[in-house]
């Protein structure tokens, strides 16, 4: 199965999206002016307002929302969602900090990424949301933009972003495969479930390659049929079938992720805490808890402390962590995070 292609992002015209939008307001007695009205929600005047989402890429029904991204130069603000009914329809609006979106765009080149240093929960999240603003702008339909967001804007719309986009969606297949090897002793029917949210990660990339650089997960079936993937369809509706023997299921999704997703150097894994764990170290062992809502004991007593970015494991994809450390993560007391080997984890 050809997995890769040459990246030609695909960046819908203006017109086209201008006929995604109009034709979805007609359909509920709309027009783009009262669009237009939810942009200034008094947090400071838009520099950059996008309207993005499903309905823009051509993937949404009569159930969507309208997605309508707003960046302010205003330094005490982060982001504020908002919400909109008035119009019989939902207007998902999401104000954000221009500067904020600037910055957080600049670091998905600044450096090589997955980088050792770096992974944890936090920032695999601030990554995730990161691709997901700057994809939406860059495919959606601009309302208001002024100087030097336009410039901007042209940028985001380049070759760049489809290779960030493949990047994130192929790591993180792999990150998520490793969690199903992890998984599959003890808990065979989740490590079915992460092998299958492993090959539609491994799908999404494959699209992104192909130039469908949509985020969201689940629209993965439409993009595929975008590109008339044949293929890609054809392991979706294998994967999403439920695992009945989740062994073998398991098999044949580290199997895909391999065909779909390979990596050109290998990752290491990295476990750091989980959000919401704590612990308490008795005698001769430490209970771990996950917002005090469970717990599960470890004879390790030289743990981090809860809530630090010290790493409590690492090691190559193919070594499993040590006795005393595989439950945390068996019963989600630790998160899992891949990178590019440093120093200290090297075999």
């Amino acid at each position: 199965m050809e997995t890769t292609s040459a990246r030609t992002a695909l960046f819908p015209e203006s017109d086209l999206l201008e006929r995604r939008l109009d034709a979805f307001l007609e359909q509920r007695g709309m027009d783009r002016d009262a669009v237009r009205k939810e942009i200034d929600q008094g947090l400071g005047s838009p520099a950059l307002a996008v309207v993005a989402g499903s309905v823009l890429a051509g993937f949404g029904n009569h159930r969507s929302d309208l997605d309508l991204l707003v960046l302010v130069e205003n330094d005490r603000l982060t982001r504020f969602p908002i919400q909109s009914h008035e119009h019989g329809t939902l207007i998902d609006i999401n104000v954000r900090r221009a500067s904020a979106v600037r910055e957080s765009t600049a670091e998905l080149t600044a450096e090589p990424w997955p980088r050792f240093a770096g992974v944890s929960e936090s920032a695999w999240n601030h990554r995730r949301r990161a691709i997901n603003t700057v994809s939406r702008l860059a495919l959606g339909l601009p309302l208001v933009v002024s100087p030097p967001w336009d410039d901007w804007l042209t940028k985001a719309r380049g070759p760049w972003l489809a290779e960030v986009v493949e990047q994130w969606w192929t790591v993180e297949a792999q990150r998520l495969a490793l969690a199903a090897r992890l998984l599959l002793e003890a808990r065979p029917m989740a490590a079915a479930v992460r092998g299958r949210e492993a090959v539609v990660a491994a799908l999404n990339a494959r699209a992104a390659a192909a130039g469908e650089l949509y985020f969201t997960e689940k629209w993965v079936g439409e993009k595929l049929k975008l590109r008339n993937d044949a293929e890609g369809l054809a392991v979706l509706h294998e994967v999403l079938e439920p695992p009945l023997a989740p062994r073998e299921r398991v098999a044949r999704c580290l199997a895909l992720v391999e065909q779909l997703a390979a990596v050109d150097a290998p990752l290491h894994a990295v476990l750091r805490w989980a959000t919401g764990t704590g612990q308490t170290v008795l005698d001769d062992r430490t209970v771990v808890d996950r917002w005090q809502l469970r717990a599960v004991e470890t004879f390790r007593q030289d743990l981090p402390e809860p809530g630090s970015d010290d790493v409590i494991w690492s090691g190559p994809v193919g070594d499993l962590p040590p006795d005393d450390v595989l439950p945390l993560f068996v019963h989600d007391m630790v998160w899992l995070g891949v990178a590019h080997p440093a120093q200290e984890v090297s075999p």
